[in-house]
């Protein structure tokens, strides 16, 4: 932030917002409660996970093969968000091209038609990677919007010769390596050998596009049909995996923020990953975490993640606030309108009968059937900044139709006895409920060396 512009601003920071329904009808004093949280902040972000359009307009979707949901949403849900307060949004996600290149440009109109700012998807890689800019009473405010884990058919390219680019995803670009000892090497390359599956020069299949740059001791185990990126070993006296960043990605995101920094007086990067070294722990990646601080270092204010739906520890950096995983804050998959044929062929439904399945056929959308206990709750966080300067930051839980905690049981529930669904709004969040939400935040903060109080049901880092 320019420490040309000293005046204090408050900054409301809600996650992801993967929101089906209209709820501008929605009256009740623990919702409008969180919305005018929103409201009372000079500027307020949040993460929408969904395309907006008419089914029309989109035509057929663009991935298949994955359990996950295909997110379109109603365009009027777009004048909702920014009717309950929201101002700027990312939009770069591993949902982002449902729908393909229609539905990235759907999404793109119809935030511009409702007033939301937005950045992280284009018509080409440089329009997905630029800044958006928003004025607000209290200064210029950029938005960089960046997501890993997407498959490549999603990322944005630049135009070519004749060629134009390719509409899709601002993407950061992930490799990951696994370290495992020498016996499990040579056990692994074996199993290869048995199974028939050439691995050519050095391990590596010599297919075109493969990329032939290893480390000395590592080795490729290509599936068919993988990249250069999957599967690649290497032979040590440990089991580890690391991670690392695609160069050009990080240098081109890294010049996004620079010219942010420059054009504005404050710089919120949101970055979406999907991936993980290993299973979704409790700790954020080391590519995030490096990614994160880079960002902080070429004139960043403030990084928000998101991506795998709960909440992560916070960390200040050089006196910054880097938001590891902001969470949920609207969560209605199971109110999808429209299902695909891959959507129900991946969660293993007969397709035989496919005119006889519908969108209420279970199960159909992660993050459901266990009732993670961190699915259905996070915060709407407050930050005040004033002169480049992080003044204080306000944890104000939220829950999302369940209770807090193992089981999640149900609280509010939509449709009939036999299968309710969840409402998925975020309510203010008492008791027990905020308790848990807090408590979480702080243990995960704490251990990235920021100290959370709690006071009055709110958490306070200063």
């Amino acid at each position: 932030m320019s420490t040309s512009n000293s005046q204090p601003i408050s900054i409301a920071v809600a996650g992801e917002c993967m929101v089906t329904r209209p709820f501008s009808v929605g009256e009740e004093p623990e919702f409008t409660s969180v919305l005018d949280r929103l409201r009372s902040a000079d500027l307020t972000y949040a993460h929408v996970e969904t395309n907006f359009g008419e089914y029309a307009e989109v035509g057929a979707p663009a991935r298949s093969g994955s359990l996950g949901s295909y997110f379109m949403t109603d365009p009027r849900v777009a004048h909702d968000l920014r009717w309950a307060g929201v101002d700027i949004s990312s939009l770069a996600n591993n949902h982002s091209f449902d729908f393909g290149a229609p539905g990235i440009m759907s999404t793109i109109r119809h935030c511009q038609a409702a007033g939301l700012a937005h950045a992280g998807t284009g018509r080409d890689l440089e329009e997905a990677r630029e800044p958006a800019y928003l004025e607000t009473r209290k200064g210029r405010v950029a938005l960089v919007s960046v997501s890993s884990g997407n498959g490549a058919h999603e990322w944005a390219t630049p135009p070519k010769a004749s060629l134009p680019g390719r509409a899709g995803v601002n993407p950061l670009r992930t490799a990951m390596q696994y370290v495992v000892d020498q016996p499990s090497a040579e056990l692994l390359k074996d199993v290869w050998r048995q199974l028939g599956i050439p691995m050519g020069r050095g391990g590596l299949v010599e297919t075109s596009g493969a990329k032939s740059d290893r480390s000395e001791g590592e080795f490729v185990l290509p599936m068919p049909g993988s990249t250069w990126s999957s599967n690649k070993f290497l032979a040590s006296d440990h089991f580890e995996i690391r991670s690392s960043l695609d160069q050009a990605d990080l240098a081109g995101n890294l010049r996004s923020v620079a010219e942010a920094a420059t054009m504005s007086d404050l710089v919120i990067v949101a970055h979406h990953f999907s991936n993980s070294e290993g299973k979704r722990g409790d700790e954020p990646p080391s590519f995030v975490q490096r990614f994160a601080r880079r960002c902080i270092d070429e004139g960043a204010d403030i990084y928000v993640g998101h991506g795998w739906h709960k909440t992560l520890g916070i960390e200040i950096y050089r006196g910054k606030p880097i938001i590891y995983g902001i969470g949920n804050f609207f969560a209605q998959s199971e109110f999808a309108r429209r299902v695909p044929f891959d959507g129900y062929e991946a969660w293993g439904h007969d397709v035989e009968r496919l005119s006889a399945l519908t969108p209420a056929t279970h199960p159909l959308h992660p993050g459901y059937s266990a009732h993670s206990a961190t699915w259905w709750s996070s915060a709407v966080l407050e930050i005040d900044m004033a002169g480049g300067e992080l003044g204080e930051i306000r944890l104000h839980p939220v829950e999302l139709g369940r209770k807090v905690g193992d089981g999640a049981e149900l609280r509010r529930a939509v449709g009939g006895p036999e299968r309710p669904l969840t409402d998925g709004r975020p309510f203010a969040a008492s008791g027990e409920d905020a308790e848990r939400v807090l408590e979480r935040y702080r243990e995960l903060s704490a251990a990235l060396g920021t100290n959370l109080a709690v006071k009055d049901g709110v958490g306070v880092i200063r």
